[in-house]
């Protein structure tokens, strides 16, 4: 089960493209950058509102003590025109009507912000009765400054005034109200605003985390993808596609490596060319599939014989090359002699060997390995040849 995770995920990455997480990213950052817009716009269209919810409601209070002093001012003058106070002086015309035209200022200046049709109601009602007020006022001064007052008419007046003010009261402390309720619900929606713009900033920066986390993993599998093939071609442009064994081309890069190593560790290195015998008689009488078949069964034989740390490679054709560490001369013939026995039908080879002095280069190396081979050769095949040495090791040729 638990090798099974990683398995689907693997196999769920593979199904996921590159072009298709570069779209995603695209398009969050499009839904982003129209959200943060989105955000602001609304927040300043909110914050304007907020602004002007206050403003009015500051003119609403101001309207409502203006008329709270109009009304002492009226109950005042109502209470003048009684029989004991006909004597008092008579109230100043000039200072209700500037009263009374402040309050119309103010509620002229309520009407310039955008109210709602209810709100433009209620202000046009305070509009009238303020009007109504006004000339209610008139008549109770105008009455007062008679020299005679006809008590019952002025108490009418004054009740008929009394009354306009209630009325205009009651509709200006419903208008504060709607306007308090106004700015209070702007305060909400900018509160509201402010926790969906909190919320869309953590949805959006844990789908991009999401997003970084999935492009780092879709990269190291790539990487990983990438380096895997690399080494596999790398691989098969060293590896002989036949036989299994290094190419030319491998065996060009494995022999420095080899050489230094030899040269660090001042142990004796071995290199064996081997060439099978006859070959191209076999191939005409066998055909080509069936000396393929000898090549590859031999170099897969021998692989299985081999030390991890030989090196074996297919030179060319029918010829192969040995490159042995830590084996002298000798050692190399005992080990090139034990696989004679393993090639597939019987068939023989020849074998130089030349162990390196530590001083001559790759080519002075090999072309006296190639030198033993060929004397391997003229002394009959079938047998192993050491360089600047008599024949060390041979074996009669095989009888068929």
């Amino acid at each position: 089960m638990a090798a099974a995770a990683p398995r689907a995920l693997h196999f769920k990455l593979d199904r996921i493209r590159p072009w298709a997480i570069a779209v995603i990213a695209a398009a969050l950052m499009a839904s982003g950058v129209l959200v943060a817009v989105q955000s602001m716009t609304v927040e300043d269209e909110v914050r304007t509102s907020y602004e002007e919810a206050l403003a009015l409601s500051q003119l609403a209070l101001e309207a409502q003590q203006e008329s709270a002093s109009l009304r002492n001012r009226q109950i005042w003058l109502a209470r003048s025109l009684t029989p004991s106070a006909l004597l008092a002086p008579v109230p100043d015309v000039a200072t209700f009507s500037a009263a009374i035209a402040g309050l119309g200022v103010k509620l002229d200046e309520i009407g310039g912000f955008g109210l709602t049709d209810e709100q433009r109601g209620r202000l046009a009602e305070l509009k009238t009765a303020l009007a109504d007020i006004a000339t209610v006022n008139a008549s109770l001064i105008e009455t007062r400054a008679r020299e005679e007052v006809n008590v019952e008419a002025a108490r009418e007046l004054a009740a008929r005034s009394q009354r306009r003010f209630e009325a205009f009261e009651n509709s200006l402390s419903e208008l504060v109200g709607s306007v308090r309720l106004r700015a209070v619900s702007a305060a909400r929606q900018a509160e509201e605003l402010n926790l969906l713009g909190r919320h869309a900033l953590m949805v959006l920066f844990a789908v991009t985390l999401a997003l970084g986390l999935l492009a780092v993993l879709l990269a190291v599998r790539a990487l990983r993808a990438n380096r895997a093939l690399l080494d596999r071609m790398q691989q098969l442009a060293r590896e002989d596609a036949l036989t299994g064994a290094i190419n030319r081309r491998g065996l060009d890069d494995v022999i420095p490596v080899e050489f230094a190593r030899a040269q660090r560790s001042r142990e004796p290195l071995a290199v064996v060319m081997i060439d099978l015998d006859h070959f191209k008689r076999y191939n005409d009488r066998r055909g080509h599939p069936a000396g393929d078949a000898v090549l590859r069964g031999a170099a897969q034989a021998w692989l299985k014989q081999l030390r991890p740390t030989d090196r074996l490679a297919r030179y060319g054709g029918e010829e192969f090359t040995l490159l042995l560490p830590a084996t002298d001369a000798h050692q190399a013939a005992q080990l090139v002699d034990r696989l004679r026995a393993p090639v597939p039908d019987r068939q023989t080879f020849s074998a130089g060997v030349a162990s390196w002095d530590g001083h001559e280069s790759v080519s002075e190396v090999l072309q006296r390995a190639d030198y033993a081979l060929l004397q391997a050769k003229k002394a009959g095949r079938n047998r192993t040849m050491i360089a600047g040495e008599e024949p060390q090791v041979t074996l009669p040729l095989m009888v068929a």
